[in-house]
């Protein structure tokens, strides 16, 4: 249901008027005239007997439905009240935390999180049985909390605590992806703390540079959300990831031996010798020493 932005005017149509898009009361009016100049405007006729014949020029966005649909427009605003009246604040750490989790998550289009004011927090689910299989739930899941309620373009709106569990669910069927996108996260966080960091200019635009100091105490505020991310993809991929490292710790140190006794066995005439534990190594030397400068 659309405000009188959406449609057209004419004089004689009677609207529900409200001056803030939440919250206020709303009142009767009567179209009179619709002006002709920009930015829009319309002159109404406010009809209670309280408002004495009162005239205005308002912007056609007040009128927010017609008079006769005023109940249904009241009580869907009531219904979006409600769906999002525990939506949380932007530098919410778990909300920054769900943002990281459906950025980095392939979903092929199954569902969205809302970013902005009005919709913060809320899940859009566009397939609903697609998003069930990946996270091996039923449809009950999503439609739990009373207050989802159908879109206007096919999709499910559900509440912020459906999005948080979603959340915590995807981290773990994504735990691998996410906790690569971490540790990325975390090496560009020390070098931003050494070096800051650099924006090119644009045009006549100069370069800008962030110091090392502001780079530091901007990722310490998003440091909980990566933390709380870490602990939804579960123990059991924490785990594994420590222990593939630990192996290719382990790799690259045996690695650098080889290097060593191939390097003695050549300085001590033994080539030949050399040259079979060389082909025995599978991978070039300078290889071998590029992989244990970036193991340490």
């Amino acid at each position: 249901m659309g405000d009188a932005g959406d449609r057209d005017l004419t004089p004689g149509q009677r609207w529900a008027y409200r001056a803030s898009p939440e919250h206020g009361p709303v009142r009767e009016v009567e179209v009179l005239k619709v002006g002709t100049q920009r930015p829009k405007r319309v002159k109404v006729r406010f009809t209670a007997e309280e408002d004495e014949g009162r005239e205005e020029w308002v912007p056609p966005a007040r009128l927010r439905a017609p008079w006769a649909e005023k109940d249904t427009w009241l009580e869907a605003q009531r219904q979006w009240a409600e769906l999002t009246q525990d939506a949380p604040d932007q530098d919410d750490p778990g909300f920054r935390a769900a943002n990281l989790v459906f950025d980095t998550c392939p979903l092929n289009g199954r569902a969205e999180i809302g970013y902005n004011l009005r919709v913060r927090g809320l899940l859009f689910l566009q397939d609903i049985p697609g998003l069930c299989r990946l996270l091996g739930v039923s449809d009950a899941f999503f439609l739990a909390d009373p207050r989802s309620q159908p879109g206007d373009d096919g999709t499910i709106i559900a509440p912020w605590p459906t999005t948080l569990a979603t959340a915590q669910f995807l981290a773990r069927v994504h735990a691998e992806v996410l906790l690569s996108e971490l540790a990325r996260m975390e090496e560009r966080a020390q070098q931003r703390a050494i070096y800051g960091q650099h924006y090119p200019g644009r045009g006549k635009t100069p370069d800008s540079v962030v110091s090392p100091e502001v780079c530091a105490e901007v990722d310490a505020e998003f440091r909980q959300a990566w933390d709380l991310v870490s602990g939804w993809c579960g123990t059991e991929a924490l785990d594994s990831r420590d222990e593939l490292a630990a192996l290719r710790i382990e790799v690259v140190r045996i690695g650098k031996l080889m290097e060593e006794a191939i390097t003695a066995l050549r300085a001590a005439g033994k080539r030949d010798t050399a040259d079979y534990f060389a082909k025995r190594l599978g991978v070039p030397l300078d290889v071998v020493r590029n992989a244990e400068l970036s193991g340490q």
